[in-house]
């Protein structure tokens, strides 16, 4: 009898994670020969060692959260553009004695696009980024390649400059007091940016009072289901989206390295998450 695949995610902490219940959904629905997916605690100074436990307790793959992008980053032997460019990894693959890794958040990110508003807001249209974190680079790298014009603000605008000469990605950088300025020339402003994930925080780095009002507004955030800055946006009667979509469309690009198919994509599953 063959083995079933075993799949996990690893992060620290783990526990509020998503992505059991999604890859579980698919696992359980699915014919596929696949164990049920975990979720794994795995602090930071014990990641290689922890890592080699799992590849020889005979784990197929591995999705990968904070704090440990990096770290598994630079632990793969063969990386995937959206890895190589974003230096960041969400998605292992142990085949043939190597170590395969990707980063599926920017497939994700233009998966949860309606096709309209790729070509409505961000084809050839000014759009800006909140944020150079991590989650940024994902972005910026599928907004690029959605051929976007592209303006970043981050307090800190070294780090904006950094994440444009790695993903060699030609960006505007907008200082906070420039923002009120150029607010209304943007077609897709997205917060990628953790501010507003605490009930108590509030976003309030765009007046969308100013926006246009086809402009569309993205947060990355899911939980809340309405973050701050979202709430905003709507007080303004503008398009909006959270979250939730992407995080869905980069478990299933995750699943098809581990599973060679594509799982189905429905209501059903995002109902499910938003009741969690």
């Amino acid at each position: 009898m063959i083995e079933r695949k075993k799949t996990a995610v690893i992060g620290h902490p783990i526990e509020h994670s998503l992505s059991p219940a999604i890859h579980n959904f698919w696992i359980n629905k699915g014919t596929i020969n696949a164990a049920p997916y975990e979720k794994i605690d795995i602090i930071p100074n014990d990641f290689n060692k922890s890592l080699d436990k799992l590849i020889n307790l005979g784990y197929h793959g591995l999705n990968v959260t904070l704090p440990l992008k990096e770290l598994a980053f630079s632990r793969c032997d063969e990386l995937t553009e959206s890895a190589q460019k974003t230096k960041s990894t969400n998605t292992l693959l142990f085949k043939d004695g190597k170590i395969y890794g990707t980063n599926t958040d920017p497939v994700g990110f233009e998966f949860s696009l309606n096709k309209g508003i790729i070509e409505g807001n961000i084809n050839k249209k000014k759009c800006l980024v909140l944020g150079a974190g991590g989650s940024a680079r994902a972005i910026v790298f599928a907004l690029d390649k959605m051929s976007a014009n592209i303006s970043i603000f981050n307090r800190t605008p070294e780090k904006a400059t950094k994440l444009c000469e790695d993903l060699n990605v030609k960006a505007d950088f907008l200082e906070e007091k420039d923002i009120k300025k150029h607010t209304g020339s943007f077609d897709f402003i997205v917060n990628t940016t953790s501010l507003g994930l605490l009930p108590e925080d509030t976003n309030s780095l765009v007046d969308f009072s100013l926006a246009k009002t086809k402009a569309f507004v993205y947060d990355l955030i899911y939980k809340p289901k309405e973050s701050s800055f979202l709430k905003q946006a709507k007080a303004n009667n503008l398009n909006f989206q959270n979250g939730l979509k992407m995080l869905i469309g980069q478990a299933a690009a995750a699943f098809y390295v581990w599973h060679n198919t594509n799982p189905s994509h429905n209501n059903e599953l995002e109902t499910l998450l938003e009741k969690l």
